[in-house]
């Protein structure tokens, strides 16, 4: 059988087991699962939103230089079947990142120790996972799901779901390292800073000071929102984390033009995320929460207050298909006001990904025909990484549109796992020291 054959028959059969893998004493069974969902519920007086948990919420006395690791805790999770330990044993962690103002702040995420032996070259290699979109709200953080699952949040309601948790463990019954980051605000107090590439960029790249051991490759991948993150880590790690060993990053689907992205989400299926992205950018920057406010109707501003706590799904459930020109008073789309707005414009064209080169290889993904994350602007990406002189690739599916009169998201969310094979090959290669190819001039 075939590397990649080998590797769509292990993801095959992780899937399956999310789904038929009996509960033990370390695993989560369905009621303690429910419990858990129900916890928000149940929380003290005072925090009926986040849901109260010391280990995101205690404050912590120094958070010490970008990459310290402040406190752990056990994780167990669906697929520990055959004891506490497989196919690797987790647990949460509590870093120190920085926003983009370079201010620490503690950050959350959970980690997978393999327990199958890594049997390709060298140390084992570890693989810093930035999750794809889970919302705004603590509730989505991937690292709060019993489980690693999902969580349900009473209040609001909001629902947040670790639809990738798959690939995490594929990855570690390939004897990978898997770290997973919740990104700043998403877990622990704050806002999250949705799609602020130079604040994800420094979550992936915290996240790997600590945990990686000192030497040991590393490599970042990512989805949507986590390919953009991905690629920021990839383009900050040559000045910011210099001492990392990376061998090289995937970058699904990223979101590299937000003007591009803001209007591909525009009356779609996932709608709120332009919600999730305005509530957390105008925590740190407020002259764009005061522009913005100018334009907004009543409608507009009951969309930034009901996804400031939101997950996906019921974000989607609530603003699935919503036109933004709904939400403001002049009619314009909220595309159409960032762009003529100087103050708005600098801070998006501040955040496009390619101005930076990577210093390891790097590839780029797109399913074609995106319909939400438009897929030209990906292209782009990779042509401007290959302008660069970067070591770069694209792989692009070319699929057909699904379904052309509404923007429901199909191409974008069938990348997820059509392109979850292939990626992890891309990946295993990286730590095998195999030259990575490139197409550079053939797109």
């Amino acid at each position: 059988m075939s590397t990649r054959n080998r590797l769509a028959s292990l993801l095959a059969t992780v899937v399956l087991g999310l789904s038929t893998a009996p509960a033990t004493a370390q695993s989560s069974s369905p009621q303690q699962l429910l419990d858990g969902l129900r916890h928000a519920a149940t929380t003290p007086a005072g925090n009926p939103v986040a849901g109260y948990d010391p280990f995101y919420d205690d404050p912590v006395a120094d958070l010490g230089a970008p990459g310290t690791l402040l406190r752990t805790q056990p994780a167990p999770h669906l697929l520990n079947v055959l004891g506490p330990d497989f196919p690797g044993y987790a647990k949460k962690i509590l870093y120190t990142s920085t926003t983009v103002h370079g201010d620490a702040v503690a950050t959350s995420g959970f980690v997978i120790e393999p327990a199958n032996p890594w049997r390709g070259a060298g140390p084992t290699p570890t693989v810093i996972f930035a999750p794809g979109t889970r919302g705004s709200g603590d509730a989505c953080a991937p690292s709060r799901g019993p489980g690693l699952t999902a969580q349900l949040q009473l209040a609001g309601p909001a629902l947040g779901i670790n639809y990738e948790l798959a690939s995490y463990h594929a990855a570690a019954l390939l004897g990978m390292r898997v770290v997973v980051v919740d990104y700043i605000g998403l877990g622990p107090p704050g806002p999250h800073t949705y799609v602020l590439h130079d604040e994800e960029g420094h979550a992936v790249i915290d996240a790997a000071r600590a945990v990686v051991p000192a030497g040991d490759p590393v490599a970042f991948s990512g989805y949507s929102q986590g390919g953009g993150a991905a690629a920021a880590a990839a383009e900050l790690q040559p000045t910011y984390a210099p001492e990392l060993n990376l061998r090289g990053t995937i970058a699904g689907a990223p979101p590299a033009d937000l003007f591009a992205t803001m209007q591909g989400v525009d009356h779609s299926a996932i709608a709120a995320v332009l919600g999730y992205a305005l509530n957390g950018w105008a925590d740190r920057y407020p002259q764009l929460s005061t522009v913005v406010g100018e334009y907004l109707n009543d409608r507009g501003r009951n969309f930034l207050d009901s996804t400031a706590s939101s997950c996906i799904p019921d974000g989607a459930l609530r603003w699935a298909l919503t036109d933004s020109r709904t939400l403001t008073s002049t009619g314009e789309s909220l595309a159409e006001i960032a762009a003529r707005e100087p103050e708005i414009k600098a801070l998006f064209d501040a955040q496009k990904l390619g101005r930076r080169s990577p210093a390891s290889p790097i590839m780029v993904t797109t399913g074609g025909n995106d319909d939400l994350v438009p897929t030209p602007q990906a292209i782009q990406l990779a042509r401007d990484y290959c302008t660069a002189g970067v070591p770069a690739s694209l792989m692009n599916e070319n699929v057909p549109a699904f379904y052309p009169p509404l923007k429901i998201g199909a191409n974008h969310a069938a990348g997820i796992f059509t392109q979850a094979v292939p990626s992890m090959q891309w990946l295993t290669d990286r730590f095998n020291g195999v030259p990575a190819a490139s197409n550079c001039g053939q797109f």
